[in-house]
């Protein structure tokens, strides 16, 4: 059965009948009564219960988790694109933007730059979405051995957002990847309300891909269907004003894809300055901190991924709550052996806030005490701390 977004107005009847303080006192393997949105929703709701006991509750239940944290590094192969989406610079209309392919040698070349240099033993592909078939199926084609050339070169993890994803071009992509093997579909909702979708992705998806708004919130069903396990889906926070329906509708899809037998992790990316483009959030930290606690400690097994689009500082903050530490740079084969990652607004999807390299960023984590899976420190033991 496909995912269809909850009735919001029952679940904000749920959730006024439930004790929030309850909701945290529950123990870790009890679900709520009414259900992970609601649950999800009366948290938010109820200003009694603070944006730090929410953090503490939330990093409680994740620090039971093996492993702690694993992490991947977000590998952009082009930033081509047929789609308009007005918060991404890479969209097709952004005349402004240099655009950028990598090939075979230079992806080869930044696999092993990331394997060798950075100790990475997790990687993501990332692409445009592209609006004529022949194009979509080459694009799964592409990506699918990029991902069989990293598993052979000895990466244990792998990530693709390609962007939504028919039957057919699964199968396609499927060519080159097992079900059992450890391969992640990003498709990011971005938001799941349909009226701001249309806003900002667009109203012809006969001309624009990431319009059909259907074909997009579906591909997660059509990749287990596929007979694959591992999705990741998420929310672009602030895209929608109302937080509170967002939250519940990403939670409800996350106990979707739980019930269909998915291992599920979560994406709440805040919106980044990118070229030409919306480039400012009106998400405070403590409000951005409240969602993250509230999904980390609702669905404790489906892990928060955080990323470099927030600064240190911030980092610091979330990342007992994550499951995920995704360091890395949105610019197309921006990886360097011996320097920090480029990240170019004339050719990145978005300006990321800390730009130190993935091997300094997960030696330092692991340094305060937090392993970090997929990451081997080609530097040895780091003696920094977090503070």
């Amino acid at each position: 059965m496909d995912f269809s977004k909850p009735d919001l107005a029952a679940v904000r009847t749920a959730a006024a009948t439930i004790d929030a303080r309850a909701v945290l006192a529950l123990p870790l393997g009890q679900e709520p009564a009414a259900g992970r949105p609601a649950a999800a929703l009366a948290l938010w709701l109820d200003e009694s219960v603070s944006t730090e006991e929410l953090i503490a509750a939330a990093e409680a239940r994740c620090a039971v988790r093996e492993p702690r944290l694993h992490t991947f590094v977000p590998l952009y192969t082009t930033n081509h694109c047929d789609s308009e989406c007005k918060m991404c610079s890479m969209r097709k209309g952004n005349a402004r933007m240099e655009r950028k392919f990598a090939g075979r040698d230079q992806i080869l070349e930044q696999l092993g730059i990331l394997y060798t240099h950075e100790g990475i033993r997790g990687v993501g592909f990332l692409t445009g979405e592209y609006q004529d078939k022949y194009t979509r199926l080459s694009t799964a084609f592409r990506i699918g051995w990029a991902m069989r050339s990293a598993l052979d070169m000895g990466f244990e993890r792998i990530y693709f957002n390609i962007g939504s994803m028919e039957p057919d071009e699964i199968a396609v992509l499927g060519e080159w990847v097992r079900p059992g093997e450890p391969v992640t579909m990003c498709v990011f909702q971005e938001t799941y309300d349909r009226e701001t979708y249309r806003r900002f992705m667009g109203t012809t998806p006969q001309d624009v891909p990431k319009a059909n708004f259907d074909r997009r919130v579906v591909s997660f069903d059509r990749w287990l269907d596929a007979g694959f396990t591992y999705v990741n889906p998420g929310v672009l926070v602030g895209l929608h004003d109302d937080l509170a329906a967002e939250l519940v509708d990403l939670v409800a899809h996350g106990a979707h894809l739980r019930e269909r037998g998915a291992t599920v992790d979560m994406s709440l990316p805040r919106m980044r300055p990118a070229n030409a483009s919306r480039d400012t959030t009106r998400i405070k930290d403590d409000e951005y901190l409240r969602l993250l606690a509230i999904v980390a400690f609702v669905c404790p097994e489906q892990r928060l991924v955080l990323t470099t689009r927030e600064p240190q500082e911030f980092q610091d903050r979330a990342v007992g709550m994550a499951g995920v530490f995704s360091p890395g740079s949105p610019d197309v084969a921006p990886y360097r052996a011996g320097s920090q990652a480029q990240n170019d607004e004339n050719t990145s999807q978005f300006l990321v806030a800390d730009l130190r390299r993935p091997r300094h960023i997960l030696s330092r984590l692991e340094a305060a005490g937090m392993p970090v899976d997929h990451f081997v420190d080609p530097a040895g033991t780091a003696t920094v701390t977090i503070g």
